[in-house]
């Protein structure tokens, strides 16, 4: 997916798809989730056993074994020219619905066990988030030290867990310009992945071979590989991460490239300040684009916030499909309590050209209903009040 409208979930998500992002607005201890078409029935049921079982067993629970999950439901409103006005509830607005298993066991000398199970869900109508796959937001099972940890299996990307700590909006919402028009790669299937720390500075590696975000299942052949490498550091108020990724896929003639670069500042007590840009290229040059992106958090107290923010795509080709856009957007959020916050935001999203490929999403916005296009080249404008709450 790129700056050309190609079909989604080849070297990416869906604009705006983002199947939720690597920032949790209520429990930074969660790990995010997202439709399980024909066998809906047969997932959701096996998942209510798998959170029975994982409560039952105090072997388990002794050595860390959790059931999780959270719950965000929204109604909008979306006027998109061209377009009747639609009137909705979805799910996924600014946290991923879903139901996840996660564990821990010390095998001593400071070595851990840990594994993770986590099935996203559609929490307005109760379906599942993935026509492909049971667990489809992590399936992965490694080992940790003093030196970091090793994982197998299905797995966040890198750029997954730094999008929330780019933007004011935490990378979610149909306000964050940032999730509306990025392409990156969120997750990955039959992956290696390697955390580490050096010198006060995280380093992520993850080399996979399949399919990303919620396509679907792909051999494990070298014409599907990819691999991503990132760095983060943090030093008081101040943040600063960068990602590269390189995607190939089989159906396709050339790769993506992908490098993105964030920093944020806090300054006093109440304010802090998001920058971001995103290059994006292919290897046949048919994408080749540019985003940029400028938000700004306040918080009244501890309970409540307010985010303003402005994105702009630069498309650098054209012809059909191809086009610049841009966008801005206002959200507050309230929080109740540790685990329950409501949000209402408001986001007009301007497109050029012919590109009618953006729409206003949220943290896994996945059913086709709630994607609402425009006609090429036109706008967008939506207001979301939602509520998230975690367990």
């Amino acid at each position: 997916m790129g700056g050309g409208g190609r079909r989604p979930g080849r070297h990416g998500r869906r604009r705006g798809d983002t199947a939720d992002r690597g920032h949790e607005p209520l429990s930074p201890g969660v790990a995010p989730v997202g439709r399980c078409g024909m066998n809906a029935k047969h997932h959701i049921g096996t998942l209510c056993l798998l959170a029975g079982g994982a409560w039952a067993l105090p072997a388990l629970a002794q050595d860390g074994a959790v059931v999780y999950g959270v719950v965000d439901t929204f109604l909008t409103r979306i006027d998109a020219e061209g377009k009747a006005p639609a009137t909705r509830i979805d799910a996924s607005g600014a946290a991923a619905s879903r139901l996840g298993v996660r564990g821990t066991e010390n095998l001593g000398n400071g070595v851990k066990a840990n594994f993770t199970l986590e099935a996203g869900l559609n929490s307005n109508d109760g379906s599942g988030a993935d026509t492909y796959r049971l667990f489809n937001r992590q399936a992965w099972v490694g080992l940790s030290t003093g030196w970091g940890e090793f994982r197998l299996g299905r797995q966040n990307t890198p750029q997954f867990y730094m999008n929330g700590k780019f933007d004011a909006f935490g990378g979610t919402t149909q306000a964050s310009g940032w999730n509306n028009f990025a392409g990156a790669a969120l997750r990955v299937d039959n992956a290696v992945g390697l955390f580490t720390d050096v010198a006060g500075v995280k380093l992520h590696l993850l080399w996979a071979r399949g399919a990303l975000a919620g396509a679907p299942l792909l051999p494990e052949v070298a014409g599907n590989r990819n691999w991503h490498l990132a760095a983060e550091y943090e030093r008081g108020p101040w943040y600063l991460g960068i990602n590269h990724e390189d995607v190939a896929n089989t159906a396709l003639p050339y790769r993506v490239r992908r490098t993105a670069l964030g920093t944020s500042w806090r300054f006093g007590p109440a304010w802090k300040a998001f920058l971001a840009v995103n290059r994006e290229r292919a290897s046949d040059r048919s994408i080749d684009s540019a985003l940029y992106s400028a938000s700004v958090l306040h918080d009244f107290a501890a309970s409540s916030s307010i985010a303003v923010g402005y994105a702009a795509f630069s498309d650098h080709q054209s012809g059909q499909g191809h086009g610049s856009a841009h966008q801005a957007s206002i959200q507050y959020r309230y929080r109740f309590s540790k685990r329950t916050m409501a949000y209402v935001g408001y986001a007009q999203l301007d497109q050029q050209g012919s590109r009618n490929s953006f729409v206003l999403a949220g943290a896994a916005v996945v059913q086709p209903g709630a994607r609402i296009t425009a006609t090429p080249g036109g706008a967008i404008t939506g207001w979301q009040l939602g509520l998230t709450h975690v367990f």
